[in-house]
């Protein structure tokens, strides 16, 4: 468990230091600066001329002043979501790895199936894969162009169970998460494939065992 917490804390490192090219265009683009008067011919003999000296008004210096707040406020803005969700990913990662090993391994082996607590395990797991889908940082992209379906049969729940551990395994274990590089869209495009899977059977497996929960109770 501390491999795995060091692991996605280095997850959320690099994704906090990789700072978008975006915001570092905005922190090095100047400020505009307001136009300045050509002297006019007559003004080295007309040393009170107005067009020798144009200094700021209180307006421009106003302005000025608020552009350059705004302009730090929004870079500020953005860092601290990108903080936020670099973060969330992280923690996202980590607790689907948990869940996988200390109940969705277990219960895929499970002489005898508890249907409640398979129901909540299936349920978070689809909670967090669908939040990395929509709000990941890493923006996760499927082109692989594959559909995945997969139909509620209940006597299908063991295999099922099995596919959405290797599928977690294989999704959290993706290189993408450790090195980003320009080329690693094929990488991404894997993870979103692998998250899609874990999205679709996680749903599938909490419908089963909802059902199945209800059966027994009515049984009782």
């Amino acid at each position: 468990m501390k491999k795995i917490r060091t692991l996605f804390a280095f997850v959320a490192l690099l994704l906090i230091l990789l700072e978008p090219a975006a915001l570092s265009a905005q922190k090095k683009r100047p400020l505009p600066t307001p136009p300045v008067e050509t002297p006019g011919p007559d003004s080295a003999s007309n040393p009170t001329s107005t067009s020798t000296y144009n200094p700021r008004s209180p307006e421009q210096a106003a302005m000025e002043m608020g552009m350059l707040l705004s302009r730090r406020s929004l870079v500020t803005d953005l860092e601290r979501q990108r903080r936020r969700a670099a973060a969330q990913l992280a923690e996202d990662l980590e607790r689907l790895e948990q869940i996988n090993t200390t109940r969705i391994v277990p219960l895929s082996s499970a002489a005898s199936l508890d249907y409640k607590d398979l129901a909540q395990a299936s349920a978070e797991v689809r909670t967090r894969a669908t939040r990395i889908k929509y709000y990941s940082p890493l923006g996760l992209v499927d082109r692989t162009g594959e559909k995945i379906r997969h139909e509620a049969d209940t006597s299908q729940l063991a295999t099922m169970l099995t596919q959405l551990s290797r599928a977690v395994e294989r999704f959290v274990g993706n290189p993408v998460f450790r090195v980003s590089a320009p080329n690693d869209k094929e990488l991404r495009s894997a993870a979103a494939h692998e998250l899609e899977n874990i999205i679709k059977l996680s749903d599938t497996i909490n419908k089963i065992a909802k059902r199945l929960s209800k059966t027994l109770v009515a049984r009782r």
